[in-house]
Formats: C-alpha cells, structure tokens, sequence
C-alpha cells in the first residue's frame, strides 16, 4: 500500500523525474518554463542536479539559442531565461504539425486583411499607437487586434519555417492535420 500523502506523493514523483531523466534533459524541461531570468542555483536546485552542471547545460542551451544569458544590473552573475524566439520556433512548429501549407497561406490573407481593417477604422498602425492617439476603439477590439497581430506573426514564422524545411528537404508533418486553437479559427 502506497501512502498518498502530498509529501510522499511528491517526492516520489520527484525521485521518478531524476531516475527516468538525464541532468540536460531536466535543465531544459526547467528552462521550458522560465521566462524571467533565474539564476544558475535556482535552475539547478529545479532541475536536481549540482550548479556546474545546470551550468553546462544552460552554456550549451545557449549556444543553441533555446536560453538567453543575461546580466541583470543589481544581480551578481549570470542570470538564464528562456529565448522569445525559442517560443516562436515552438509555436510556429505546432502549427505546421497541424496545418497545411496552402490552409496556413490563406490564413495569412485573413489575418493580413483584417489588421489592415483596424489600421484604417483606428488610423494608426499598431494597437498601442491607436491607444496612445485616442482611437475610438472598445477594448475587445484593441485586444482581437492585437491577437490578429500576433497570430499573423507566428503564421508567417510557420511559413518560414515551412519554406526552410522545404529547403533542406525536411517533410513538416502529415497531410492529415487538425487545426491550432487561435491560429486557425
């Protein structure tokens, strides 16, 4: 019988994660997460493993553009987080897992048009422009402005991505593909 008390639950759920994990794979799942610059002892002491080695895997996370390294100004060291773009090459690579190329190009014309719609209803370009300028604009519509925005980024990442795929002769999933929450609908 197994005693399932959160304390106990917990520390078997942790001796499992450093047994079934290796120190790298475990600094990357604690860097997945962390986007506010977090110095090397606390990633280590999150991801169980010693400082130089959290270390050594954060170097290498960088060199691979996954982490960024930063020096915060009242902070002594070298501080970690984990790199925007990173989150892009992510998202972007979600949405070619489930969308075809031909369904994510229309979607860009969407998208194109209708933040071109809220440039001209705003007479600005950009949500904050339109908020700094007193546009007569709701909040919902600064917001479905600003998610259009977004959208169409990571949409045109998703392209690029495709197009580099294409290039080194890399296949960007199956044909057969659900569509993304937000991106897509």
């Amino acid at each position: 019988m197994t005693d399932d008390r959160p304390d106990n639950v917990k520390k078997r759920v942790t001796e499992e994660w450093k047994t079934d994990t290796t120190p790298g794979e475990r600094v990357r799942t604690v860097m997945k997460r962390t986007y506010d610059p977090q110095a090397v002892a606390t990633i280590a002491e999150r991801a169980l493993t010693s400082e130089t080695t959290a270390r050594k895997h954060l170097d290498i996370l960088t060199e691979d553009g996954f982490v960024e390294a930063v020096s915060p100004a009242n902070k002594r060291g070298m501080w970690y987080k984990r790199a925007p773009r990173s989150v892009v090459l992510e998202r972007a690579q979600q949405i070619l897992d489930t969308t075809d190329v031909e369904t994510l190009s229309a979607r860009v014309g969407d998208l194109r048009e209708t933040v071109r719609e809220f440039e001209e209803q705003a007479g600005a370009e950009s949500p904050r422009a339109a908020a700094i300028d007193g546009a007569n604009l709701s909040g919902e519509a600064i917001t479905e402005w600003q998610t259009a925005r977004r959208n169409l980024k990571l949409a045109r990442a998703a392209l690029a991505l495709a197009d580099a795929s294409e290039a080194v002769g890399n296949d960007t999933g199956s044909d057969e593909r659900a569509e993304p929450a937000g991106i897509m609908s």
